[in-house]
Order: structure tokens, then sequence, then C-alpha cells
């Protein structure tokens, strides 16, 4: 993707077949239209090199504490909905970044040390540190991204 012209204010996060695209601004505008014309280029990459993308697998959220109505990116041609939460590798961040829908998916998904299990302390105690914490502190990398700038 070294051929790409690079647009100030985006980076790229891929892992597989994973990607994000991240783009920042002051205000929300300062962020989409950047966001906006990387993707035209973006498109561009990809036809050149005959990849095609899952347009219905794709999301965007705008990490933004208000509720306005933003312009929708085009990917393909096609407006994509503002999520108020995304996944990405197994994490959940939501549009204020508190992580609040990360927390109650490992909570669903991991019950093991929920108040009603017949558990010891001490065995939770240690699957808390040994799996959950991990899976919790995992997305942790977004924030210190988020909070740097």
């Amino acid at each position: 993707m070294n051929d790409i012209p690079q647009v100030r204010n985006i980076m790229n996060s891929l892992y597989a077949d994973d990607t994000a695209i991240l783009s920042q601004g002051k205000i929300p505008d300062k962020a989409i239209v950047p966001l906006q014309n990387y993707l035209k280029n973006l498109e561009a990459w990809l036809v050149r090199w005959k990849i095609k993308l899952n347009v219905d697998k794709t999301e965007t959220i705008l990490f933004n504490k208000k509720n306005d109505d933003w312009p929708k990116v085009k990917v393909c041609g096609t407006p994509i909905e503002w999520k108020k939460e995304v996944k990405y590798l197994g994490v959940v961040p939501d549009k204020q970044l508190n992580f609040r829908a990360h927390t109650s998916l490992i909570k669903r998904k991991y019950s093991l040390i929920c108040r009603n299990s017949s558990l010891n302390l001490n065995n939770k105690v240690l699957i808390y540190l040994a799996y959950l914490k991990p899976i919790l502190t995992y997305a942790s990398p977004i924030c210190a991204w988020h909070c740097q700038k």
C-alpha cells in the first residue's frame, strides 16, 4: 500500500485481512474530508491491484461525544452509516471511547467469575489475572493512540 498517496492525519492498522483506517481532526469535518479523500485513493489502488473490498462488512465510527448527523463517507460509491460501536479484532470501541460495549461483551462472554459462580475467590482472581485481564486490556493501544493526539 506504499503507492497510495499519503493523506495527513490518516493512519492504517492492518492485521491479516482486517483493516482499520483512522482519521483525526479537532472537529469532525477535519477528519471526515481527509478520510473520504483517502478512500478515493484507496479505491483506485484496490482496482489497480484487482482486490475486491466487501463493502457490506465496512463500518464507520466517529469518536465524538455529540450525536450530530455527520456526512457519510462513501466506499466504492456506497454511503456507509455511522455506527455507535464497531468490532475490530475482537475489540468493541464505542463512539465515546469509554469501552462500555467492549466490557459488556467480555462480561457476557466470560461469566466464569460472576457473583453466582461456585468458584472460590482465589480461583476467580487467578482466572481474572491469567485470562480475562489480557482480553480487557487488549484494547488499550486504541486508547493510547487516541490520548496522544
